[in-house]
C-alpha cells in the first residue's frame, strides 16, 4: 500500500479555498483575507500548508480573490522554495466557478480544502480510504457535538437521562474532499458546489471518510478566540 500511496501523491494535487471576504472576521480583515489571520504564532493558512508538506504533498494551489496580492506575496516570501500557486479566481466567486479557474493546472487525483479550517487529518490513510474505491467522491467529516447539556424527557416532563455536551450522531462536513479529475465535468454542471454536493449524494456517488481527531473552524471573533486556547493541540 505504501507504493500505492507515495504513486497517487505524484499525480495529486491540493487547492485551498481562499477567495472569500471573511466579512464576519471584521475588522480584522479589512487588511488581510481570513487564511492570513494569525492563531498565536503562525496564520490558518501556515498551518494548513504545513500540514500537508509534513505529508509530502507537493503540488500545492490556492484559489485567491479577496486581497489576492496580500496572499501572494505571502507565499512567495515564505514558501518561496516549495510548489505553491496562487491563481487569482476573482471576488465573489463560487467555489465551483473558483475550482474550474484553476483545473487546467491539476493532476489526474485532486485534493479540496477549506482556507478557514484546521484537522490534524491523517491525509495517507485519507489516501488509502480514496484507493479502495477512486470511482467515488470523498467527503472528510466530523461529527457534530453539543454545546450544551442534553436533556431527554418522557410525559409529563420527567427527565429520564441527561447528557453533558454529547456527541450528537450526526457528521458534518469539513472539507478536505479527493477524486478523480472526471468529477470536474460534472461540477461545472452546476450553479454552486452545495447543489453539486447534494447530486453526488442522491447519485450515490460520494463517501465519507469520518475524522475523529482535532478540528477547528474559524468564521467569526469567537471562534477565533477559541481557536486560540485549542490550537496548542495542533503542531
Amino acid at each position: 500500500m505504501a507504493l500505492d500511496i507515495s504513486k497517487i501523491k505524484n499525480s495529486l494535487s491540493v487547492l485551498i479555498l481562499c477567495g472569500g471576504e471573511g466579512q464576519r472576521l471584521r475588522p480584522l480583515t479589512k487588511k488581510i483575507p481570513k487564511p492570513l489571520v494569525r492563531i498565536k504564532d503562525k496564520s490558518i493558512l501556515e498551518y494548513i500548508i504545513n500540514h500537508l508538506l509534513d505529508y509530502n504533498i507537493k503540488n500545492i494551489y490556492i484559489a485567491s480573490g479577496y486581497k489576492h496580492t496580500v496572499v501572494k506575496n505571502f507565499i512567495q516570501k515564505k514558501y518561496k522554495n516549495k510548489n505553491i500557486k496562487v491563481i487569482n479566481t476573482g471576488l465573489k466567486t463560487k467555489i465551483n466557478q473558483r475550482v474550474h479557474k484553476c483545473a487546467k493546472h491539476f493532476k489526474e487525483n485532486i485534493i479540496l480544502c477549506y482556507g478557514d479550517t484546521l484537522l490534524d487529518i491523517n491525509l495517507n490513510k485519507l489516501i488509502q480510504y480514496y484507493l479502495k474505491d477512486t470511482t467515488k467522491f470523498i467527503i472528510s467529516s466530523y461529527e457534530l457535538k453539543s454545546s450544551f447539556g442534553i436533556l431527554y424527557t418522557k410525559k409529563n416532563n420527567i427527565v429520564k437521562k441527561f447528557k453533558e455536551k454529547p456527541n450528537l450522531g450526526l457528521w458534518f462536513n469539513v472539507g478536505y474532499f479527493l477524486f478523480s479529475f472526471k468529477y470536474l465535468e460534472y461540477l461545472s454542471k452546476f450553479k454552486d458546489f452545495e447543489s453539486f454536493l447534494v447530486y453526488l449524494s442522491k447519485k450515490n456517488k460520494m463517501k465519507t471518510f469520518k475524522h475523529t481527531g482535532k478540528h477547528i473552524t474559524v468564521n467569526t471573533i469567537s471562534e477565533l478566540e477559541n481557536a486560540k486556547l485549542q490550537i496548542n493541540k495542533f503542531k
